[in-house]
């Protein structure tokens, strides 16, 4: 597994998007996976309240978050002079995970491309509302 920082010109290049998870005093961890050719970072959270995301502290409500996952377009977004480092007892949960955590993306993305495609029904609607894909559809929908 993969851990990465995102640059601040990342957050500046997307500060119109809301629902990109931005932190002025500390920047969140990111896992990195690689998708059929696409890059993505997903940030590690806690406070997680809905179901998609990938439980690294079930009792804590804390995971990796699939509803604020963004496409990494350039490799300049990723930052080459931190090292992340996590929570040991979400390290060792996420030991061997990295074929979990792609299936969860998948699905996460399928879920978002259903939803794009009957966005009518409330839950639906609302998994649109606060999913940073939609800034990154292009790459979905190809």
């Amino acid at each position: 597994m993969k851990y990465i920082f995102l640059t601040q010109q990342f957050y500046i290049d997307y500060e119109h998007c809301s629902e990109i998870e931005k932190k002025q005093t500390r920047p969140y961890v990111q896992v990195y996976v690689r998708l059929n050719g696409i890059d993505f970072a997903i940030p590690l959270r806690s406070k997680i309240k809905h179901k998609y995301v990938f439980w690294t502290d079930k009792p804590n409500r804390c995971g990796i978050d699939f509803s604020k996952a963004v496409v990494i377009e350039n490799k300049k977004y990723i930052d080459l002079t931190g090292k992340p480092h996590i929570r040991p007892n979400e390290f060792k949960a996420l030991i061997g995970k990295e074929r979990d955590v792609e299936h969860g993306l998948l699905n996460y993305i399928q879920a978002y491309k259903n939803a794009k495609a009957n966005p009518n029904k409330r839950e639906k609607a609302r998994l649109l509302q606060y999913s940073t894909l939609q800034y990154f559809e292009k790459y979905l929908f190809e």
